[in-house]
C-alpha cells in the first residue's frame, strides 16, 4: 500500500491541470459559480417556522396582561342556590301537609 501524501498530491496536481486546460467560458461560469456558493454559505439562514411561533407565543404572553381576568365569586352563587332549594323545599313540606290535611278532611 502506498502513503496517502503523494497520492493526494498527485490528486490535486492532476485537478488543477484538468481545470487550466478548461475553456475559459467554462472556468468563468464555474467560478461565478463558486463565489455565489461561497456568498450563500456566509449569508445568516431565517427559519421562518420557528421565528413565527415564537413570535405568536410572545404575543399571547403579552396580550394575557392585556384580557380582563373576571373571576366569579362561587360563594354568593352557591348561597343563592341554597335559599332557592330550602324554599322550595319548605314550599313541598307546605304541599304535603295541605294534602295531608285534605285527605283528613275528606275522611
Amino acid at each position: 500500500m502506498t502513503d496517502k501524501q503523494p497520492l493526494e498530491t498527485r490528486i490535486n496536481q492532476n485537478l488543477d491541470a484538468s481545470i487550466e486546460n478548461l475553456d475559459p467560458t467554462i472556468r468563468r461560469r464555474l467560478n461565478q459559480a463558486r463565489m455565489k456558493a461561497l456568498e450563500e454559505q456566509h449569508k445568516p439562514k431565517i427559519n421562518w417556522r420557528i421565528t413565527s411561533a415564537v413570535s405568536f407565543a410572545m404575543i399571547l404572553a403579552l396580550s394575557w396582561n392585556f384580557i380582563p381576568q373576571t373571576s366569579v365569586d362561587a360563594e354568593p352563587l352557591l348561597a343563592e342556590v341554597l335559599q332557592e332549594d330550602l324554599e322550595m323545599l319548605d314550599d313541598l313540606e307546605f304541599i304535603v301537609w295541605m294534602s295531608e290535611g285534605q285527605d283528613d278532611v275528606s275522611n
